[in-house]
This record gives structure tokens, sequence and C-alpha cells, in this order.
């Protein structure tokens, strides 16, 4: 897997809009997609991603989840996860310490724009 900026661990229908949507905004090269068979800790070793968009899932323990997310980033401090909540009306960024900014309803824009955000 190369390098990319963004990495995509979405199914669904869901999946393929926001896939389109990032590589329209930074082409095809710097957006990739995690492959079924591998598990998102290691699509992120391979790919070294700046920001991964994912989700959870609806029936998923919220100390589990973020438990995944705290040592994706502990692996990684410069990466930021971008949850996408529900059908996608909503999201989450996290970050290291671990930080997380409500997005509230999620729009084409406010995607772009978290992933473009710098917190930092």
């Amino acid at each position: 897997m190369r390098h990319v900026t963004v990495l995509i661990d979405l199914r669904g229908v869901l999946g393929g809009v926001v896939i389109e949507l990032l590589k329209e905004a930074y082409g095809d090269r710097a957006v990739a997609e995690v492959p079924r068979e591998v598990p998102l800790a290691e699509a992120v070793n391979r790919a070294r991603p700046q920001v991964v968009v994912t989700t959870l899932r609806n029936d998923a323990d919220p100390a589990v989840a973020t438990h995944m997310l705290t040592r994706l980033l502990d692996d990684h401090p410069r990466l930021r996860i971008l949850v996408v909540e529900g059908d996608g009306q909503s999201g989450s960024l996290w970050e290291l310490r671990p930080t997380r900014t409500l997005l509230g309803e999620l729009s084409p824009q406010l995607l772009v724009r978290a992933i473009d955000s710098d917190h930092r």
C-alpha cells in the first residue's frame, strides 16, 4: 500500500460517496481504501496516512471503540481520525490526547475542511 493523505475505512454506499468526494478534493493517488482483508491498524502502518476516515458500528461498545482509536493515535501521534457516525449525518475528529471535535451535521464541504484543518 502506498503512502496516502487519506485512508478510507468505510463500506457500502457511504464509503463510495466519501471516496469519490475525497478523490475529487485530493486526487486519486492521495486517497486509498482499506482492503477488506486487512485490519485497520495494519493498513495504517503500511500507508502512513495523515487522516483515517472510519465509522464505528452502531452496536460497538464505546469503551472498546475509544480504546481502539486511542491505540491507533498512540502508535501514530500525528494521525487524525475522522469518525463518521450513523449514515453520515454527523462525525467527530480524534487527535492525540485524545481529542474529539464534534463536527455536527456533515456536508461534503465540512468533510474536506475537517481533513484540511490543522488543530495543532
